[in-house]
């Protein structure tokens, strides 16, 4: 049987780990600022905002990670999942059918890696959320 402590310990490592790969999520916004978008044109303010969206979920899905996720609360679990197939899966798709095959690797293993990483992390919490301690008699 595993001990509350041990429980406990897994959820906060997991939140954790879910918690930073939010936040290198951001990576992607940076990357695009940094290239400075000329916010005069169309595409330059659809990145700009693309950009934007992007550093919301990461914050978002941070602060979910590091508080309701960690107290192992279940909705947090299916909230940080949610941006996962509708988000993450189809970024990768577009990307990996759509950028020149030079950059390819350098585009698509970041966000492989971060979809690896929440599937680390949620497999971490998982148990901790979805199992219940046995009441005492």
């Amino acid at each position: 049987m595993v001990t509350v402590h041990k429980k406990n310990r897994r959820l906060k490592i997991g939140a954790t780990i879910l918690a930073i790969g939010a936040l290198g999520l951001s990576a992607a916004s940076v990357a695009i600022f940094v290239q400075g978008p000329d916010i005069t044109t169309v595409i330059g303010r659809l990145l700009s905002a693309g950009a934007l969206a992007n550093l919301s979920l990461s914050f978002m899905w941070a602060l979910v990670a590091i508080f309701p996720l960690r107290r192992g609360e279940k909705w947090a679990f299916w909230a940080y999942c949610i941006p996962i197939p509708l988000y993450g899966i189809p970024m990768l798709v577009l990307d990996a059918t759509n950028v020149e095959k030079s950059e390819l690797l350098s585009t698509i293993a970041p966000q492989a890696i971060g979809l690896l990483i929440a599937l680390f992390g949620l497999v971490l919490v998982a148990p901790s959320v979805f199992t219940t301690e046995p009441k005492e008699p």
